[in-house]
């Protein structure tokens, strides 16, 4: 059992050996088998940081990403559906796709991306008596454990000049 969210499977390809219940790392593949992404963001993009940011009178956070080659549509990242605080809690606004703003490579401009991501999760049986099921709440099931991840971290490589942004992207999600 890996805490791979629903949206994310199929797409995320598990890499090393420290994968668990409480931890996860790999890449972002689509389903063409292009590693290269054309990411789109809705954040506070300060000093080349992805960070949350205030919208309408609440917060937001949005992270796409289109296959360079077949151009099909991820998301990767929504405040407000992803993680414990948006998944569970309900925080956070999701934001329209004319609102995202494109991504380039801090050194060289360039604006396709390879992705790697770790997530991070207190595991199946801590959401079972956190989120209530154990108590007979049926808000949700034993099998969303994995939308409830505690923290997500994505790192970006450029393919055309090499750089690694390996803190692009950290969130705490509860």
């Amino acid at each position: 059992m890996l805490p791979i969210p629903k949206h994310l499977q199929g797409i995320f390809i598990t890499e090393g050996e420290n994968n668990s219940e409480f931890q996860v790392s790999g890449i972002i593949r689509c389903a063409c088998g292009c590693e290269n992404f054309r990411i789109r963001v809705f954040a506070d993009t300060d000093n080349n940081d992805v960070r949350i940011q205030e919208y309408e009178d609440d917060y937001a956070l949005m992270i796409k990403a289109n296959c360079k080659d077949c151009g099909k549509e991820y998301l990767i990242y929504d405040y407000s559906r992803h993680g414990w605080n948006g998944f569970v809690c309900g925080d956070g606004i999701s934001v329209p796709d004319e609102k995202l703003s494109g991504w380039g490579c801090s050194k060289c401009g360039c604006d396709n991306h390879g992705m790697s991501a770790l997530i991070r999760s207190q595991g199946k049986e801590d959401f079972i008596v956190e989120a209530g099921i154990q108590d007979g709440d049926d808000t949700f099931n034993a099998d969303d454990w994995t939308e409830a991840f505690d923290s997500i971290e994505i790192r970006l490589k450029c393919p055309a000049c090499g750089y690694e942004d390996n803190d692009w992207f950290e969130c705490e999600t509860m």
